[in-house]
């Protein structure tokens, strides 16, 4: 219940990071053929839960040791490591503007941290979710949504820790996910009340609620300008499925199936050669799977030693 993995894209077109249940980070320059993981020392001495990317060869991750740490994955050198939260670190997020960079960390000790580069030490603290922080998403260098078990979402200014600009709250929208799209000016949000929402974020207002799956949903990520993906929790096969939402018609297109076991994690990319598009699945059931979102199909898989939590991906590179 209430599982916070991430998943985030890179411009590097060879790595594929994952994020696994007690063991270190992996990186692979393909997906086909006889080439093996390359294995890095464990950064962490717990669970990797959130992944965010600086640029290609640097990876921040978050963890249930209540660490971050900003990673170089082609050498598996830990270039810092931040300390500060009280609980699991959630949700990451990362901007970068000209002249300004900073990293936010969502926790389950409720509270949401501002970090920089240049130090080790919380540069703002953001404190008004009465529950752990489960939803972390940039709308632009000014200002941040988040997201938590308290049922809330709230829009925060990066440069104010007072309180929040806006808030929100539907009842039992227990918060799994947030993410948001530029090109629709939209908020996206999954739920542990098997729903995904859509926001205003201009004023926090409830634009739609998609139809009701019958599982909770654990993530939702915008594919493009008209479409959304979000995953269900499950097991042995019930649930565990990925469902293609029309943002425009509100309208569930198709659902893909095929993990045994809960998909906390979803990405689109497109097709080099044919720009068909694509969209990668991590699952509970160690596997990784790429589907063709126009049919549904199973384009290939992968089956991992552990259970997957979290990854990002190239865009356009298959």
């Amino acid at each position: 219940m209430g599982n916070t993995y991430t998943s985030l894209s890179t411009h590097d077109p060879n790595d594929l990071l994952v994020g696994r249940d007690r063991q270190p980070m992996k990186k692979s320059a393909t997906f086909g053929g006889s080439t093996l993981p390359l294995l890095r020392p464990a950064i962490h001495s717990d669970s990797i839960t959130a992944l965010a990317v600086v640029r290609p060869g640097m990876v921040i991750t978050g963890s249930r040791d209540k660490t971050l740490a900003l990673n170089n994955v082609d050498t598996g050198e830990c270039v810092t490591k931040w300390t500060g939260h009280d609980g699991e670190v959630t949700k990451l997020a990362y901007e970068n503007t000209v002249g300004n960079h900073f990293v936010l960390s969502g926790s389950r000790d409720q509270s949401i941290k501002l970090w920089q580069f240049h130090s080790r030490e919380a540069q703002r603290t953001f404190e008004g979710h009465s529950l752990g922080v489960t939803g972390l998403a940039n709308i632009n260098e000014n200002s941040f949504v988040s997201g938590s078990r308290d049922t809330t979402l709230k829009i925060w200014d990066v440069e104010s820790t007072k309180r929040s600009v806006r808030s929100a709250q539907v009842n039992r929208n227990l918060v799994t996910h947030i993410t948001f799209s530029l090109p629709c000016n939209i908020i996206a949000q999954s739920s542990e009340d098997k729903e995904v929402k859509l926001w205003d974020p201009r004023n926090l207002e409830l634009v739609a609620q998609l139809p009701r799956k019958n599982h909770i949903q654990m993530y939702c990520e915008f594919i493009d300008d008209k479409l959304l993906a979000s995953s269900s929790n499950g097991f042995n096969g019930y649930g565990c499925e990925i469902s293609i939402w029309d943002i425009r018609t509100r309208k569930l297109l198709r659902e893909l199936r095929g993990h045994e076991g809960s998909v906390p994690c979803v990405a689109g990319l497109t097709q080099q050669v044919t720009l068909k598009k694509l969209l990668m699945s991590v699952s509970m059931d160690r596997s990784i799977r790429i589907w063709n979102i126009e049919d549904g199909g199973k384009l290939r898989g992968l089956i991992h030693r552990c259970s997957l939590l979290s990854f990002f991906l190239p865009k356009g590179n298959t």
